[in-house]
């Protein structure tokens, strides 16, 4: 009985993503475009489980319009297919991770005041929230983490990465832990302080810039969902915040996958010392992954600091959750092929997980773009051969030393000696 039952379950969530025939047709948020899914490689998802608190400041009896609808489809299976949090987790996951907010409470009347809520921690907060909730409540630890939305605009995002000691009305819970506000729930922003309560940390890239906070390269990756806004997102009119259009994507880069054990071993390839000393990879982009092409290449360029000379490389396209790609103020070529190359450093452990090598490209390589990487093991070059948007693969060549000197690098090639950025690893 318990099988049928979960079969039944994960049919029907198959059927809430997919929006399948023999479906009730459900009318979405916001303009109701429906968003097609990426397909799964695996039917064994993590569920991770969020309890979902609606506070009410003791000062303020107001609740936004809307925002009751608005928490129900963006945390729960009820707004699947439209882009929510569950779409976006399934989909970067490639159904490794099922993120659903399972039970909504409230509103419950905090002990919190527009004066003061944001005097105490995002921790704090939550806890207030949390001991108000009358006797006969969820019981904490049937979830992986709570998400505290308050009735007020003020202040939002994660507590802290991944789980942590709670102490609830004398009992410790480890959980993860965000506070939201009415003007969070759009994927942009929301699925970045997801991730920090799964356990990510900010990306960065090697430029040495302040972006969004003083310490260098962090949050520059306009990428990857780890570096905030400060990424290339695209405009959703699903969920709408403060009745205009919000922000969506991107996706993850390979590093985050790889790092949260969502990318299959049997999609990541990786150089072969011992083989050619040219060797050339099909990669598939992210947001594509069917077929049995790698998903990501590592390569590992040697280092004396432990994790600090493994770096990937990725095809990303213009599309998905990646769509923000094809305009704004990403790159031209990019805009104009629908697609990009990226290398990372990649860290298995510590912090940051990834590094984007800027290069001379800002990040992106094109066709006939190398970039250089030395290491302990010596120089290592990675070139693009081409992007074929259609097919969703981008052909790469990585190889010892700096490439063939008639590559042409930016379209330029001086006297038969190409102009390779060198990168050296941190």
């Amino acid at each position: 009985m318990k099988q049928f039952v979960m079969t039944i379950f994960v049919l029907g969530c198959l059927c809430l993503l997919n929006g399948c025939s023999g479906c009730t047709q459900r009318s979405g948020p916001g303009a109701g475009k429906r968003f097609a899914s990426y397909p799964s490689l695996t039917d064994r998802p993590r569920s991770y489980n969020w309890l979902i608190v609606k506070c009410q400041l003791s000062d303020t009896s107001t609740i936004p319009a809307g925002l009751d609808t608005s928490v129900q489809q963006f945390f729960t299976l009820s707004g699947s297919g439209f882009g929510n949090i569950v779409d976006y987790f399934h989909d970067v996951s490639y159904n490794s991770a099922y993120v659903v907010g399972s039970n909504i409470v409230g509103w419950i009347p905090a002990p919190l005041t527009t004066a003061n809520v944001t005097t105490f921690s995002r921790t704090q907060r939550t806890i207030k929230c949390l001991e108000a909730i009358p006797s006969g409540g969820p019981d904490l630890r049937d979830y992986y983490g709570v998400v505290a939305i308050n009735n007020v605009v003020n202040d939002a995002g994660a507590c802290f990465t991944g789980q942590a000691t709670l102490a609830v009305s004398g009992t410790n819970y480890n959980l993860a832990c965000v506070w939201f506000d009415p003007n969070s729930l759009y994927t942009a922003f929301a699925a970045h302080e997801i991730s920090h309560g799964l356990g990510l940390n900010h990306s960065y890239d090697d430029s040495g810039r302040a972006c969004v906070s003083a310490l260098p390269g962090e949050y520059c990756d306009p990428f990857d969902i780890m570096s905030a806004l400060n990424t290339y997102w695209f405009t959703d009119n699903n969920f709408l915040i403060t009745g205009s259009a919000s922000k969506a994507g991107p996706g993850m880069n390979a590093p985050a996958l790889l790092r949260m054990g969502w990318m299959p071993s049997t999609r990541a390839g990786r150089f072969d010392y011992e083989g050619a000393s040219d060797q050339v990879f099909k990669i598939r982009a992210l947001s594509h992954p069917q077929g049995q092409e790698p998903l990501v290449i590592l390569l590992d360029v040697g280092s004396t600091t432990p994790f600090s000379g493994v770096y990937s490389i990725e095809y990303r396209q213009a599309d998905g959750w990646d769509s923000g790609f094809s305009g704004g103020s990403t790159p031209a070529a990019v805009r104009t092929t629908g697609g990009a190359v990226l290398v990372h450093q990649y860290r298995a452990a510590g912090a940051p997980a990834s590094t984007l090598i800027r290069g001379a490209y800002g990040g992106a390589l094109e066709s006939g773009n190398t970039v250089v990487l030395n290491g302990g093991n010596g120089a290592f070059h990675v070139t693009v051969d081409s992007i074929d948007a259609t097919a969703a693969i981008a052909t790469v060549t990585v190889g010892f030393g700096l490439g063939k000197p008639s590559l042409l690098i930016q379209g330029v090639a001086t006297q038969g000696v190409a102009k390779i950025p060198r990168i050296d690893p941190k």
